[in-house]
């Protein structure tokens, strides 16, 4: 039987949905004062069709920012996680792991930012913040994962408990 240790969701910081949720704001007014009011935007006002492709793609784009959200499941039996609202979770089953720690990162120099990354050793899936659990596996031919977490302490104490020589 599956005991669930830990389970965590996190969203991406709303400063990554503002800007484009702003300017979607600002394309679609642009587009309602072309259009209903018949006054043009500008000096060389860009088509009213423009407006409204602008207003599209960055209301989308904020709509699938907004649900995005990274999911960590500990498990007796293995770690899931899904940085994806539409994808199903991913698991690493605890005999594929040869260490597992929490560590602190730097997303922007280590990975180039927050998202699904990568680099040289390690795959990361992070939303934001700046610790999260290292995994190695025993399979050296893996790279490393890296999910972040905002309960640092919490998964930290899981893995003291319940998976041995955490931090290896």
């Amino acid at each position: 039987m599956e005991t669930t240790y830990f389970d965590e969701t996190q969203h991406f910081q709303w400063g990554f949905i503002l800007i484009p949720a702003l300017l979607a704001i600002m394309f679609g007014a642009f587009f309602l004062i072309q259009v209903i009011f018949k006054i043009s935007v500008g000096n060389k006002p860009m088509p009213s069709w423009l407006h409204f492709i602008f207003f599209l793609l960055l209301g989308g784009f904020t709509v699938f920012m907004a649900l995005q959200t990274l999911q960590l499941k500990i498990t007796n039996k293995a770690i899931y996680f899904s940085l994806d609202a539409f994808a199903p979770l991913r698991s690493i089953k605890t005999d594929e792991i040869a260490s597992i720690r929490v560590r602190k990162y730097n997303g922007t120099s280590e990975f180039g930012g927050w998202g699904t990354k990568s680099n040289d050793k390690e795959n990361c899936f992070t939303a934001s913040g700046d610790e999260g659990i290292e995994i190695k596996f025993k399979d050296s031919t893996q790279k490393n994962i890296l999910i972040g977490t905002h309960k640092p302490s919490q998964v930290n104490e899981i893995l003291s408990k319940y998976f041995s020589e955490p931090g290896k």
